[in-house]
């Protein structure tokens, strides 16, 4: 393996982002790993496990609320995912037979895998794939193993192996692959039903923001300590959120609303998208969010929108002027 893909997935580790991805792992894997062990998932209800599958709770992976028809029938469910963590058979035999139940690919059961056992299984999904691929890692599987299940077998070894070489634990590595510069090709979907696209450094940047409003809403909740910390509440479903921050990005022209300063996303973290609450006293609302620079967020704070943007007004008329004393 190569020493400089480790050191540069060493190096990333430190990104503020993926710092907030790690900081709730024993929270979700406390909640979430003990519902789906052997001896509780026969009784899983449907509302834990629509749960499990929003950012929201799960604090990690977007999008596997998709395809609810995973849990249209839940005792179906129930048993195929009692099978799925039964360690006493063979994980390729587990991993053939889950499959089947509509809707599940491999993001959500190589999820459940690892909530259950985070010290023994990776998660292999869209991200994960580009990323192993991307830097040369993808393991040779051989020409007979053509099953998802024999895939994952392989794919799992080399996340174990990456692990152990980082020293890090598999949540974390998962979250490495977020901050990896990919651009936003597509590659076949592992589980052979199309095409899909994924990391783009735009959808990057969009699950970057959804999740900071829900931790920051997750957070507020008008609490009285030494300061009065403001109660925010999301005003829209998740994927209403994930489509209103995609479409203010076009819509912007992946501009500051405040500056028109372009977004950036990779060579300066200043200037990536950052959503920002017109009003700082409203709440997360369509008619109350635009995108703004990063730094402009932070210099904004609570500032009223429109005196800070003739704050602004004034920075640009003053330019070239001379410092006084």
């Amino acid at each position: 393996m190569n020493p400089s893909v480790i050191e540069e997935l060493k190096r990333i580790k430190d990104d503020l982002e993926i710092q907030k991805i790690v900081s709730e792992r024993d929270k979700v894997l406390g909640r979430f790993g003990p519902q789906f062990l052997p001896s509780a998932v026969a009784k899983l209800e449907e509302k834990t496990f629509r749960q499990f599958l929003s950012i929201k709770h799960n604090k990690h992976w977007t999008g596997l609320e998709r395809q609810p028809e995973v849990y249209a029938d839940m005792n179906r469910l129930r048993e195929a995912l009692s099978v799925l963590v039964d360690e006493t058979r063979p994980i390729r035999d587990r991993v053939n037979m889950v499959v089947e139940v509509p809707g599940m690919g491999v993001a959500k059961f190589s999820a459940i895998l690892h909530v259950a056992y985070p010290n023994k299984y990776g998660v292999w999904n869209g991200t994960s794939e580009k990323a192993i691929r991307h830097l040369g890692l993808w393991p040779v599987i051989s020409r007979g193993a053509t099953t998802t299940g024999d895939k994952y077998v392989a794919v799992n070894q080399l996340l174990r192996d990456l692990a152990d070489r980082l020293g890090s634990d598999l949540w974390t590595l998962d979250a490495l692959w977020w901050a990896l510069d990919l651009g936003g090709t597509s590659v076949a979907n592992s589980t052979g039903t199309g095409k899909v696209r994924f990391g783009d450094r735009w959808e990057k940047a969009v699950a970057d923001m959804k999740y900071s409003i829900l931790n920051t809403v997750k957070n507020s909740n008008g609490q009285a300590v030494a300061t009065t910390v403001k109660k925010k509440d999301l005003k829209m479903s998740e994927s209403e959120l994930e489509r209103l921050l995609s479409d203010l990005l076009e819509s912007q022209d992946k501009r500051c609303a405040i500056t028109g300063i372009p977004f950036q996303y990779d060579d300066d973290r200043n200037m990536r998208p950052s959503a920002d609450r017109i009003d700082s006293n409203g709440h997360y609302e369509a008619s109350n969010l635009q995108l703004v620079c990063q730094f402009i967020n932070f210099w904004k704070q609570a500032c009223p929108d429109d005196e800070f943007r003739h704050l602004i007004q004034i920075v640009r008329d003053s330019k070239g002027a001379e410092p006084s004393g």
